[in-house]
């Protein structure tokens, strides 16, 4: 994760509706202050987008 440049990785399951294979990739986060609290390792939820560029997680859920 760096906050910083509102960026983080992600390990998840597929994501069908993207068409998306399980994989670790990149995301950017929109808006960065969806990083907030986040720690390096943690378990969450998230709605993400194609973007322009890398990926955007819209939206994160903490379980």
């Amino acid at each position: 994760m760096d906050a910083a440049a509102g960026a983080l990785t992600i390990k998840h399951q597929p994501i069908t509706s993207l068409g998306w294979p399980a994989m670790t990739m990149g995301f950017k986060a929109n808006p960065p202050s969806l990083l907030k609290g986040l720690k390096v390792g943690q378990k969450i939820g998230f709605d993400a987008n194609q973007g322009s560029g890398l990926p955007e997680v819209t939206a994160i859920r903490r379980p």
